[in-house]
């Protein structure tokens, strides 16, 4: 319709929140809202001469986790590392979890990024589509 105005919050992506919104997000009453954000306490933006709030940043600040980081407990398996073989490109993990051991290969760059020594305790994250049991004798 010509000569209808749009809000800014209507042109925006849902994650990105006018003040109003985001003190309504973190059920913070305005004022308050605006001095933590003066204060440098909430992460904001200028955008077009007006603050805008990413709703990833707030999370952070009030201390959740990004979607998809929590997994099952049953997928992760708590062991000592008990081995470490590492060659140009790739490095295989042995963790001791209780009496089993489970191996694990990944990349050089990742066992870098990660600091694992032997002795250091690590989480196996199992991920799996498919799993076959056989019968032992």
């Amino acid at each position: 319709m010509p000569g209808r105005r749009r809000s800014v919050s209507e042109d925006s992506p849902k994650d990105v929140l006018t003040a109003r919104e985001a003190a309504k997000y973190l059920r913070l009453a305005l004022p308050t809202f605006y001095r933590y954000m003066w204060e440098g306490k909430v992460p904001s933006s200028k955008i077009g001469g007006r603050y805008r709030f990413k709703k990833s940043l707030l999370d952070k600040w009030l201390g959740k986790k990004p979607e998809g980081e929590d997994v099952s407990g049953r997928n992760k398996l708590v062991g000592k590392v008990s081995a470490i073989r590492r060659d140009a490109i790739l490095a295989q993990v042995n963790l001791n979890v209780g009496e089993h051991k489970i191996t694990a290969v990944i990349t050089r760059d990742a066992l870098e990024e990660l600091g694992l020594k032997v002795g250091d305790t690590a989480v196996a994250l199992i991920k799996a589509t498919e799993v076959m049991v056989i019968k032992g004798g």
